[in-house]
């Protein structure tokens, strides 16, 4: 008998220091830095090279567009892939290591889920020339254009704000 009361005891105590994490959790918004905000654009910049943490950068881009939709802010994104990244996006995955390939799989599932929920994507020409990537062999989802820099510059002067990830 005892022993049950310490252990109800100890529970009780563990239940009462996780309280205030979770009234925190449901209390978390972005309402002050969103305050008077109908439209959010925004463009990723992504150079990360390693297709685990691109698998899991996307997913959390595809998290931002329904945090923002959920906080009545209709999101306009665009994620542009410059360097060695490039070469995740096409459909003969022609040099992505055995290791790679189910991250890399990961990674087109997910941007053809994000396109349709009208989040654009775009590879670098330059990167897609520097890692002798056809254009032709993209993924349906992505739009090649000549220079990834060159979009984020005509994008961000067009109000688009910049996340750059690396």
């Amino acid at each position: 008998m005892k022993d049950l009361r310490g252990l109800i005891m100890a529970a009780a105590m563990a239940i009462a220091a996780l309280l205030p994490s979770v009234v925190r959790a449901e209390t978390l918004n972005d309402r002050a830095a969103l305050a008077g905000l109908h439209v959010a654009k925004t463009i990723f910049l992504v150079n990360v090279r390693q297709p685990v943490a691109v698998e899991h950068l996307i997913r959390v881009i595809g998290l931002t567009e329904r945090q923002l939709r959920a906080q009545k802010v209709t999101p306009r994104i665009i994620v542009v892939f410059i360097g060695p990244d490039v070469a995740f996006l096409t459909r003969d995955r022609r040099g992505i290591p055995y290791t790679d390939e189910r991250a890399v799989a990961n990674i087109q599932k997910e941007i053809a889920g994000l396109a349709r929920q009208g989040i654009r994507f775009q590879a670098c020409g330059v990167a897609l020339h520097g890692m002798d990537v056809n254009p032709r062999t993209l993924i349906a989802p992505v739009t090649p254009v000549e220079n990834g820099f060159i979009s984020v510059i005509g994008y961000q002067e067009k109000g688009y704000a910049l996340i750059p990830i690396s």
